[in-house]
């Protein structure tokens, strides 16, 4: 009886076990990044924003995407309406934007707009691994293309 009443108090994510990104605010993120030698992922957008709503709905909301982001990146969030100095320092100036930060906190890259969660997912695999130091991201997406034909189908039967 008393377990059960217990559930009724925990946050609606912990219930359906559903991964959430554990957003840091843009101070504490980049001091967590230099920290604990971590790859930042940086994400402006504002409340007026149709897209930055389709990513939180779409993108964000992607248990793979959210699992990726967590284990691999410190995510920071950025309201550019109520952090302007932050904003200006990135020359944003449209939204949602998202930046890759490296581990001493330079940027490694930029993408304006909406971006589904597919994409971000070999986004954020091409810069965790580091494959942004040797190749564009258009010869990366090639070689995985290239990888997945040469792998055998999968036979269910086995």
């Amino acid at each position: 009886m008393i377990s059960g009443l217990c559930l009724l108090w925990l946050p609606a994510p912990a219930i359906s076990g559903k991964p959430e990104i554990k957003w840091y605010s843009y101070q504490e993120g980049m001091k967590k990044v230099k920290e604990e030698n971590k790859k930042g992922f940086l994400h402006f957008y504002t409340n007026w924003c149709h897209f930055c709503k389709l990513m939180n709905a779409n993108t964000f909301s992607d248990a793979k995407v959210a699992t990726y982001i967590n284990e691999n990146f410190v995510p920071m969030r950025v309201n550019a309406e109520d952090q302007k100095d932050i904003a200006k320092q990135y020359n944003v100036d449209r939204f949602p934007f998202t930046f890759f930060i490296a581990e001493d906190d330079s940027t490694i890259g930029n993408r304006p707009g909406y971006i589904p969660a597919d994409v971000l997912l070999d986004m954020l695999a091409y810069v965790n691994t580091n494959s942004y130091k040797t190749m564009t991201f258009s010869d990366y997406m090639q070689q995985k293309q290239a990888k997945k034909k040469e792998s055998p189908p999968h036979d269910p039967n086995m």
